[in-house]
């Protein structure tokens, strides 16, 4: 009965915690986007299928670390969603726009939407650092994930996609290394 109270709560947290992550950070800051302000009333269903993907995927994750098993089938799901998410967030905001940002505290000016767009920038870069946790020592990681997250920076600049900007190197960064950190913090418990 105990067990069933934990996975209940925590189903209901994990969807709580989703829903707060979309409605109020993720979804306001992506519509300011026109292109991604399209795509996202074209469906309309958009921000509950976000909901849901989150909310489940927290919730699985839950029970697994309460088991002590991780699925390998689970990350792979996980994953291929997260990439393909993070390719739209970061390859489809701006039609025809670059420019260069050599400022690595420029989120500091655009008020509270540059500040939640920082917070994003650090959250969807968690994922990608745990992903390099699983096999990568710490000189690697670093490299691993620099050379990434510049390479992602150098894409959107060069196919006129978005900004080259310092400061989401950082916020990407600190975001992986997050991961990076949970995931050597929590995988020992799988192993065991």
């Amino acid at each position: 009965m105990k067990r069933i109270l934990i996975f209940l709560s925590s189903f209901l947290s994990s969807f709580f915690i989703a829903f707060l992550l979309i409605h109020y950070a993720a979804l306001p800051t992506l519509q300011a986007y026109p292109r991604l302000a399209q795509m996202i009333e074209r469906f309309s269903y958009t921000e509950a299928v976000l909901i849901a993907f989150i909310g489940l995927a927290l919730f699985l994750l839950i029970v697994q670390l309460t088991v002590g098993r991780l699925s390998t089938i689970y990350i792979y799901l996980v994953y291929s969603v997260y990439f393909f998410l993070l390719f739209v967030v970061l390859f489809t905001k701006a039609h025809r726009y670059q420019a260069i940002s050599w400022d690595w505290l420029d989120f500091t000016r655009d008020g509270s939407r540059g500040w939640i767009e920082a917070v994003l920038n650090v959250v969807y870069f968690i994922p990608l650092g745990s992903l390099y946790g699983f096999r990568a020592k710490p000189a690697e990681f670093v490299f691993l994930a620099l050379v990434t997250i510049t390479g992602v920076e150098t894409i959107q600049y060069v196919f006129y996609v978005g900004t080259f900007a310092l400061s989401d190197i950082l916020l990407n960064f600190l975001g992986c290394s997050i991961g990076y950190l949970l995931l050597k913090r929590v995988y020992p418990i799988f192993k065991e």
